[in-house]
């Protein structure tokens, strides 16, 4: 609720608009759901601009996705207590895409222009060619998401560096002409003279973390001293490990995410004969002190560094690049994870919630699930967020459960469709 609170604060503060609400309902020619405004405007007032402002001031994992403008004089409220009718103004939004006009029907769910494609994510939102990327409000891995249907709609192979470095859909327009843009050092549709494309984030993965000696030490140390740490404060009850009983091969553990209680909680609730082949996913940002030292003083860097290594060493962990420059070294390397026998676990949510509750599940599981080509099994944490809060500096004692689901097989390339099964049946656990 306190997401949904700074997102109607941040629209209510535009100048034209008399309310607001959010509601995740699906977007239009999809059944994943995402994040739309409802806008109630005085006259004249331009909703993307309203959209563009307000964005401008939600963080990455806040930013709203579409906006419709409300038909009305006032939003349904309840009578006494004047609460936004929310199953109102879902139905409502899932019933527009069938109020709109045919040509705007197939365009928005079909097509292979730029603009077709952005509008599958950003449904509802005024695209032209010049727009900007950041006012679609997209998230980094709904960007991953973008340049993959990019490639694949028209059969190019887009540079990771020239992606990022685009600003406008213009650019993106460019960028899938049949033209090597990442050998020519230009932004795509920028003065060659004037804008040279920044060089790809080199990410070094760790390798070394799976030899011999660190897999000897890392086999001793989990059951004798780390994991009997979590117990002390998480009393845990596990379900569902018979469904692990029937898979001979690795597998991608997708969980809600709760506290930093979640990674060594799965862990020991796995069997032997998975718990020492799992590598978790780590995001890459919470190291930049690491990966960029230059950024940073020499005390955040020692500090980072020793972190990222002892995670590394001690959990197998390995950075998840969310977005941008790395996004196919990560694939890479996650594909040479499984090919070695390892299952990777990953928080599709991103980031871990307030109080416990389920966020909506990114797209970036479903791509990796479908590129990988092995089974997902669901895993759902209840009671962590008691036992470490996410602004708590140290863990109180709780009891907490951890459920793992039927392995489940994701193909296609509707990697948010993928990603809300997922959601779907870790919710259902």
């Amino acid at each position: 609720m306190l997401l949904v609170a700074c997102r109607q604060q941040a629209l209510n503060d535009q100048p034209g608009v008399l309310d607001a609400a959010v509601v995740g309902a699906p977007a239009a020619g999809s059944t994943a759901e995402r994040v739309q405004a409802v806008l109630l405007l005085a006259p004249g007032t331009d909703p993307d601009l309203v959209m563009r402002a307000a964005n401008a001031r939600l963080a990455d994992h806040q930013k709203i996705r579409a906006a419709a403008v409300w038909p009305g004089t006032e939003l349904p409220r309840t009578e006494g207590t004047r609460k936004l009718k929310r199953r109102e103004l879902r139905a409502w939004l899932v019933g527009r895409e069938s109020r709109l006009p045919a040509d705007a029907r197939s365009s928005t769910a079909s097509g292979h222009s730029v603009i077709a494609i952005l509008r599958r994510f950003a449904p509802g939102r005024t695209i032209e060619s010049a727009t900007t990327i950041d006012e679609l409000g997209l998230s980094s891995l709904e960007r991953v998401e973008l340049m993959m249907a990019l490639e694949e709609a028209f059969q190019v192979t887009v540079d990771e560096g020239a992606f990022t470095a685009a600003a406008t859909v213009a650019d993106l327009e460019a960028m899938v002409k049949p033209v090597d843009w990442g050998q020519t050092g230009v932004r795509p549709g920028s003065d060659p003279g004037l804008t040279p494309v920044e060089p790809p984030v080199e990410i070094t993965f760790p390798s070394w973390n799976r030899s011999l000696p660190i897999r000897t030490i890392r086999r001793a140390s989990l059951p004798t001293w780390i994991l009997p740490l979590s117990r002390i404060f998480a009393s845990m009850t596990v379900t569902g490990r018979e469904h692990l009983e029937g898979i001979d091969g690795p597998v991608i553990f997708a969980a809600n995410h709760q506290s930093h209680f979640d990674g060594p909680v799965i862990l020991d609730s796995l069997p032997p004969r998975w718990r020492y082949r799992v590598a978790p996913a780590m995001m890459r940002e919470f190291f930049n002190a690491h990966f960029f030292p230059e950024r940073y003083g020499r005390k955040a860097w020692f500090t980072n560094s020793l972190n990222y290594y002892l995670s590394a060493a001690f959990f197998n962990a390995f950075p998840l690049t969310q977005g941008g420059p790395g996004t196919r070294l990560t694939l890479r390397y996650m594909g040479e994870l499984v090919g070695s026998g390892y299952s990777i676990l990953i928080f599709p949510e991103g980031r871990r919630t307030e109080e416990g509750e389920i966020a909506r599940f990114l797209p970036g599981i479903g791509m990796i699930a479908a590129r990988l080509g092995v089974p997902v099994v669901p895993v759902r944490l209840d009671g962590l967020e008691k036992v470490l809060p996410r602004h708590a500096r140290f863990p109180s004692r709780a009891s907490a459960r951890c459920a793992f689901g039927a392995p489940m097989l994701l193909t296609g390339n509707d990697y948010a469709e993928l990603a809300a099964r997922v959601e779907a049946a870790v919710r259902a656990l």
